[in-house]
């Protein structure tokens, strides 16, 4: 203990601020958007707060539509803060909870490890690593922080066998379960390493309290989670959306993890680099949760491209405990001048305004496409507003919603599993969708079906419609611009 003490002192002031602010500075200096999401998050929050919890569909045509709101509270959260703040707001809030996200990870990994030059550098990695995978105006940003506010409280009732440590989970489960129902399992899944440490200590006939008081702490987190609007539908959220082949084969982020892609190639870069790491230290070992804490997480990165963030706070964290006995000896610790510290501080900023001019510019050129892309959405639906007829109207997947922000009811929106069959007792509208989009389904057998009398079309995500209504004598073109196409019927 005294050599982390003196390891503390020895380390600069200003390097511990770097290391812990410098992925803060990387999200202020990033141009950020509202996430596709948002927009029907906030007409959510809206109609809740003004009309109570909907049963069935208000933002789609489909009004017959059975539904659950398992993100209400984000969505009040969300509405208030755009009504009262606007796009400002949101992302204060959103970089608030980053740093937040940032801090605990950092508090962790120092509870795991007692080392904080091993704590300030894998939280510094993983705050990297996790800010372009869960910074998007989402409920997952409040799901990370309730997540790693249990694994701390874990931590410390595993460490300091104090059973107040175990009193504030069945909140997190009660707040999970209103901000984010289709996580509240994640919840269960995290605190299962930390049970199967207890339960292999009782059957040494050690502390036999502890795991029962777990026990008990569990049964009590899944009572509370029935302490929401939607009863034993939000607690089942996740069984009856996911997991269904039509939404892991075609949306990215539950789909499993390709290593051809840059955020697999990346993902397997660590996984290997973090092996190699392992041997080289081969003296020391994980403690039991540790381990199923790393694995469990690894295989959620792997099936899903979802759970990469996952893996990368909650993962590396995990390893680090094979890390804590590291020793770095005041030895090993080269002794630096007044000039060199300003130097190399000097060094530091100059080099963190470069990467922070850098990043700015880059995500500015990727808003200016997403505002663009908007903009021409824009014009549409000037036009369709212009309309004097009732408007029938198809929109896909990732355009729905901003319709439905703007005051219409499309065919479809991001709410995908809220379009399956099971969950809507209506219809299997997001299967119909896929059938659409990849040319199974004859395309006048879809528009007739609905009497779609405007069209707005993504050239590339609906090419098949797109090329069909071209060639059709009773739809003409109401307004054209780069890859976003209004279609009406004739008169």
């Amino acid at each position: 203990m005294s050599d982390i003490k003196l390891i503390k002192n020895r380390l600069p002031k200003l390097l511990k601020a770097f290391l812990l602010l410098y992925p803060f500075l990387i999200a202020v200096f990033q141009v950020q958007t509202l996430d596709n999401d948002f927009y029907f998050l906030y007409p959510t929050g809206e109609f809740i707060v003004n009309h109570g919890f909907p049963a069935t569909d208000f933002l789609s045509m489909h009004s017959n539509m059975k539904i659950v709101v398992q993100q209400w509270l984000s969505s009040v959260v969300f509405f208030h803060v755009y009504s009262l703040w606007g796009k400002i707001g949101m992302f204060v809030l959103l970089n608030a909870c980053y740093a937040l996200i940032c801090y605990l990870n950092y508090r962790l990994i120092l509870l795991i490890t007692k080392n904080e030059l091993i704590s300030l550098f894998v939280a510094f990695c993983s705050n990297i690593l996790i800010y372009p995978l869960i910074i998007f105006t989402r409920p997952q940003i409040f799901t990370i922080l309730l997540l790693q506010i249990e694994i701390i409280l874990l931590e410390k009732f595993l460490q300091k066998r104090h059973i107040a440590f175990l009193l504030g989970i069945p909140l997190i489960s009660l707040a999970l379960i209103n901000l984010h129902a289709s996580m509240w399992l994640m919840l269960f899944v995290f605190l299962l390493p930390f049970l199967a440490e207890l339960i292999l200590e009782a059957k040494k006939k050690k502390n036999r309290k502890d795991c029962i008081a777990l026990f008990i702490d569990l049964a009590v987190c899944f009572a509370v989670g029935f302490i929401n609007p939607y009863g034993k539908e939000n607690v089942l959220y996740l069984f009856n959306s996911y997991g269904q082949d039509k939404l892991n084969t075609t949306i990215l982020e539950m789909s499993a993890t390709s290593w051809n892609t840059s955020y697999g190639k990346v993902l397997l870069m660590i996984v290997i680099g973090l092996i190699l790491l392992f041997v080289y230290f081969k003296k020391y070992t994980f403690s039991t949760r540790f381990i199923l804490l790393f694995l469990g997480t690894l295989l959620l990165a792997i099936m899903h491209v979802k759970g990469i963030a996952y893996f990368y706070l909650f993962g590396l964290a995990a390893f680090s405990d094979s890390l804590k006995d590291l020793e770095v000896k005041p030895t090993d610790i080269p002794k630096l001048n007044k000039a060199v510290k300003t130097l190399l501080m000097t060094g530091l900023f100059v080099f963190s305004a470069i990467m922070c001019i850098l990043l700015y510019s880059r995500s500015e050129t990727a808003e200016e496409n997403i505002m663009k892309h908007y903009q021409n959405l824009d014009e549409a639906i000037s036009i369709l507003k212009e309309s004097d007829t009732p408007i029938c109207l198809y929109a896909n997947f990732d355009d729905g919603q901003y319709l439905e922000f703007n005051g219409f009811h499309p065919y479809i929106d991001g709410r995908a599993e809220l379009f399956l069959e099971q969950n809507n007792k209506e219809f299997d509208y997001y299967g119909e969708y896929c059938a659409i989009t990849s040319a199974e389904m004859y395309y006048r057998d879809f528009t007739d079906k609905y009497g779609f009398n405007n069209l707005i079309l993504n050239k590339t995500s609906d090419s098949y419609l797109y090329e069909s209504l071209l060639h059709d004598s009773d739809f003409e073109i109401a307004y054209e611009a780069e890859d976003i196409v209004l279609f009406t019927v004739k008169d």
